[in-house]
């Protein structure tokens, strides 16, 4: 039997097996008592009622993907893929570590074979593995494997457990400013619907996230006058940064531009001296952001990104199950110009589609009505008053800028390369707590504003 028949053999999945069942649930029951544990801990501190919610909240919904995957994708989809490598990985292991050690730390080469693994570890699905941001995914999912039993479900709940403390890290960072409501914060970072969906699991969207929300907690640390940063902040910071690189490289670009707007206004605001300096130092941070902007259309992480969103979209058109739900913008000129025409389509898509009527399906029925609460968010800005006041509010609030970018240019990356709803809804995920964020800064007034305040945990 030739390799790729042993390949394609290996796809035969067994889930929800007795040993699967047994370990999710003792799994499952630590991971309560570490989550109630941390409640007790701080039970003086009225806002840690949203935390054991909070990961019940995203356990349901990433339970519920895991069921998609399994049941109406079939076995299939990249969920599926990146567990599997990962437990193709761990068998590695146990037949020869160096191999497994080789495979972590360099960047798999696939040429119609796989050289580390044979019949008795089992072969990872190849397009996973022919695609390195992919297969990193299942690497860092080996890790779990160790300790799961090498369930799917199990697995998904420790990353569930994660993708959680992540959202609350940065939760409480937010809080510190006193610009929203707890009730509306928790809306905006803990119990979004899709984004505890997709950014939950065993994915590319939930490492993205993960990565983004510490990156946000440790460089706002490190930037803070309050904060005495420690070696602990900066290797968070790059660590983040690197995952990101590895996974979606663009994904720099979407946190660096934005943090570049927000810094020159804390510089701007604390630079004494006449108007003119002001002035020369946001337009030199406007010119080296557009710069970078332009830089970045024509590179070969741009290219990488339009070829990685190509890869899922070629699966998710070839693939019946994940349906035929698409969106057009037109567009068919992809150089720096083009893309830049398509800019404002683009946006909008990221931010508001699909639209209700656009998703009349069990898939996507949930993200419709996220769109109509964001599009009530948006008519209460920008038609209940003050539309003036709302603007400096923001402009006067570095991480009210950081997120509105962040918002803004994963938006248009998302829109700009979907194509496919079911493509959409996973690229925005992230994006929704900041656009969130900004849209209602104005619902509570507050006379802090300072990049950083006290760290109230």
């Amino acid at each position: 039997m030739n390799e790729t028949a042993l390949i394609l053999l290996d796809r035969n999945f067994q889930f929800f097996t007795p040993l699967d069942i047994i370990a999710s649930l003792f799994g499952f029951i630590i991971l309560l008592i570490l989550v109630y544990s941390k409640k007790r801990r701080n039970s003086e501190l009225e806002y840690y009622k949203y935390y054991p919610r909070a990961f019940l909240f995203k356990s349901f919904f990433v339970f519920a993907n895991c069921l998609f995957y399994i049941i109406v994708y079939k076995g299939g989809g990249d969920s599926i893929g990146f567990w599997d490598g990962a437990v193709k990985l761990n068998n590695l292991f146990w037949v020869d570590p160096f191999a497994y050690f080789k495979e972590i730390f360099s960047d798999p080469y696939y040429g119609g074979h796989m050289v580390s693994f044979n019949s008795v570890t089992g072969f990872p699905d190849a397009r996973i593995y022919g695609e390195p941001s992919s297969f990193f995914v299942s690497k860092v999912g080996s890790i779990f494997t160790f300790f799961t039993f090498k369930g799917y479900l199990l697995i998904s709940l420790i990353f569930s457990y994660i993708a959680t403390n992540a959202s609350w890290k940065l939760f409480e960072l937010v809080r510190s400013y006193k610009l929203h409501s707890d009730r509306t914060l928790a809306l905006a970072f803990l119990f979004i619907p899709s984004l505890s969906f997709w950014c939950g699991g065993i994915s590319k969207d939930s490492i993205i996230w993960i990565s983004l929300c510490y990156f946000l907690v440790h460089i706002y640390k490190v930037l803070s006058p309050e904060y005495k940063s420690t070696m602990l902040n900066w290797i968070g910071i790059f660590m983040c940064l690197y995952v990101m690189y590895r996974v979606r490289p663009f994904m720099l670009l979407v946190v660096l531009a934005p943090l570049l707007f927000a810094y020159s206004a804390r510089l701007k605001r604390i630079m004494p001296g006449a108007n003119l300096k002001k002035f020369i130092l946001q337009l030199f941070i406007v010119i080296l952001t557009v710069g970078s902007l332009l830089i970045f259309t024509q590179s070969s992480v741009a290219d990488s990104y339009i070829e990685e969103a190509a890869v899922i979209n070629d699966d998710m058109t070839n693939n019946k199950n994940y349906g035929s739900n698409k969106y057009d913008l037109g567009v068919t000129d992809y150089s720096s110009t083009g893309m830049l025409k398509a800019a404002p389509a683009s946006i909008i898509a990221g931010f508001y589609r699909p639209f209700i009527w656009e998703s009349l399906s069990v898939s996507l029925i949930l993200n419709g009505f996220e769109s109509l609460l964001l599009f009530y968010l948006t008519f209460k800005f920008l038609f209940s008053g003050a539309l003036l006041k709302k603007i400096k509010r923001i402009r006067n609030h570095e991480f009210l800028i950081l997120s509105f970018f962040i918002a803004l240019i994963l938006a248009y990356f998302a829109g700009f390369t979907s194509i496919l709803f079911g493509v959409l809804v996973r690229f925005k995920a992230p994006l929704l707590p900041f656009l969130i964020v900004v849209l209602t800064a104005h619902w509570q007034q507050s006379d802090n504003n300072n990049l950083i305040a006290e760290d109230s945990h």
